[in-house]
C-alpha cells in the first residue's frame, strides 16, 4: 500500500500479518493437502489441522472438539441458527445487528417464524426489556446477538441481558464475537453463550476462515451435508492452510492485545485532539460517547449533507480508506438499520461513515486522518450549501 494512502477500515478487516502470510505460504508451497487420507501426506495435514483447532480451543477456553471451522463468521452464524430454530420459536435479535444477521432473521420470520426487535438506545446500547428477554427465553427461543458493533463501535453491556436471558430458562444463545475478540478475552464458559462466532480477517488472519464454538451438548445440522467432515458438521475439504494461518493470527493478538488496546486507545485519542468538535465539520457522533464502551480506535459519525457512500468515495480520492459504517451496506443507497434504530433521521442514517484504526497505524496517521476528514468535509459542504442556495 502506498505510504501516501492511509487504511482506516480495520473493521472490515485489517492485512494479513508478514508472519501469517509466510506460514500460509509454507504451507501452500510444501503442497499440504487433504487431511482426510490415509497416506503420510494426509495424516501431515490433518496433524496441522489439529493443531490449529486445539490452539484456538485453548485461547477460548473449550476443547477442540467444541470447535467447527467455517468459511466466514456469516456462515458460522447460519449453521448455529440452523441448528437451534424451528419454524414457529421465537428470535430475539436487535436493528444494529450485522447484516448477514439480519438477513438470518429475516429468513427465519420469512418460514413463519416469530421475531422479536431488542430495542437501543442513542448510542446503540442493547435496552434490557426484562419483560420482552423473559418472555422469549420462556418460550423456549433463540436469541442472535453481537457483542460489539462494527458499525457504530458500541460493545454491549452483556451482564444483564445474559442474567436475564437465564432466568427465563431460554434456549439457545448465540453470540457474534467477531469485533469483540481483539477487544477482550473471550472465554467462552464465562460468556454462557450456546454458541460464539469469530473470524479470521478481524484479527489480520487470511479471510475465508472463522470458527463457531458451541457447547459440547449441541448437535450441528449441517447447511451442506458432506463426507463425513468437520465431525459430519460442514461437507467439504477442510481449508487446512487457512485454518492454521488463523490460529497463529489469533494466539499472536492474544499475546499482544493490551498492548495493541493501549496503542489503538492513543490512535483515538491523536484523532479525536486533530479534529476537533465534530460539529463544527457538520458531523453527528454516534455509538457510545464512553470511549469505555467502545471498540478502541473506532469512531463512527453521520451527515445529513452527503450521502456516506459519496463521503467514503471523496475521502478515498484525497487518500483515507474509511467505510459507510458497515461493509455490508456499503453501495448501498439505503438507510443504516442501526443509525436509525439510534433515533437519527433517515437523512442521517443514508450519511454514516466510520474510521476505525488497526494495530499497523501511526499517530502521525491518526491525524493525517482527521486533517483528511475536516478537509473532505468542509469541501462537500461548501458544494451542498451552494447547491440549497440555488
Amino acid at each position: 500500500m502506498s505510504p501516501a494512502r492511509i487504511f482506516a477500515d480495520h473493521a472490515a478487516g485489517s492485512a494479513v500479518r508478514p508472519e501469517v502470510a509466510d506460514l500460509l505460504a509454507d504451507l501452500y508451497r510444501d503442497g499440504i493437502g487433504n487431511p482426510n487420507g490415509g497416506h503420510a501426506e494426509a495424516r501431515r495435514s490433518r496433524a496441522v489441522l489439529d493443531e490449529a483447532r486445539a490452539s484456538l480451543a485453548a485461547a477460548l477456553g473449550v476443547e477442540s472438539r467444541q470447535i467447527t471451522f467455517t468459511a466466514s463468521a456469516s456462515e458460522g452464524l447460519a449453521l448455529a441458527l440452523n441448528s437451534e430454530t424451528r419454524a414457529k420459536e421465537p428470535l430475539l435479535t436487535s436493528a444494529t445487528e450485522h447484516r448477514g444477521a439480519r438477513a438470518l432473521a429475516q429468513r427465519h420470520l420469512a418460514a413463519g417464524g416469530a421475531v422479536s426487535l431488542l430495542s437501543v438506545d442513542g448510542s446503540g446500547a442493547w435496552v434490557t426489556d426484562s419483560e420482552l428477554i423473559r418472555g422469549v427465553a420462556g418460550q423456549g427461543g433463540v436469541a442472535l446477538l453481537t457483542l460489539a458493533s462494527g458499525e457504530l463501535g458500541t460493545i454491549q453491556p452483556r451482564a444483564e441481558l445474559l442474567s436475564l436471558w437465564r432466568e427465563g430458562g431460554g434456549g439457545a444463545l448465540i453470540l457474534d464475537g467477531v469485533q469483540a475478540a481483539s477487544a477482550a478475552e473471550l472465554r467462552f464458559d464465562e460468556i454462557g453463550a450456546t454458541h460464539l462466532v469469530i473470524g479470521s480477517a478481524k484479527v489480520e488472519g487470511p479471510a475465508g476462515i472463522a470458527a463457531l464454538i458451541s457447547a459440547p451438548d449441541r448437535r450441528l445440522h449441517p447447511l451442506v451435508p458432506g463426507g463425513g467432515q468437520e465431525r459430519g458438521r460442514r461437507g467439504g475439504t477442510e481449508a487446512v492452510p487457512l485454518a492454521a494461518a488463523f490460529a497463529h493470527a489469533y494466539r499472536l493478538m492474544s499475546d499482544e492485545r493490551s498492548a495493541t488496546q493501549r496503542h489503538l486507545t492513543q490512535l483515538g485519542e491523536a484523532f479525536d485532539a486533530a479534529l476537533g468538535s465534530p460539529a463544527t465539520h457538520g458531523l453527528i457522533a454516534t455509538g457510545a460517547s464512553d470511549l469505555g464502551a467502545r471498540l478502541p480506535g473506532h469512531r463512527s459519525y453521520a451527515a445529513v449533507w452527503a450521502l456516506g457512500d459519496d463521503l467514503v468515495a471523496a475521502l478515498d480520492h484525497a487518500g483515507l480508506a474509511a467505510s459507510t459504517g458497515s461493509a455490508c451496506i456499503s453501495g448501498s443507497r439505503e438507510p443504516s438499520e442501526a443509525l436509525s434504530a439510534c433515533g437519527l433521521s433517515d437523512a442521517a442514517s443514508r450519511g454514516g461513515i466510520r474510521i476505525s484504526f488497526g494495530r499497523t497505524n501511526s499517530v502521525d496517521e491518526a491525524r493525517l486522518a482527521a486533517a483528511t476528514l475536516t478537509a473532505t468535509c468542509a469541501r462537500i459542504r461548501s458544494s451542498y450549501t451552494a447547491e440549497l442556495s440555488r
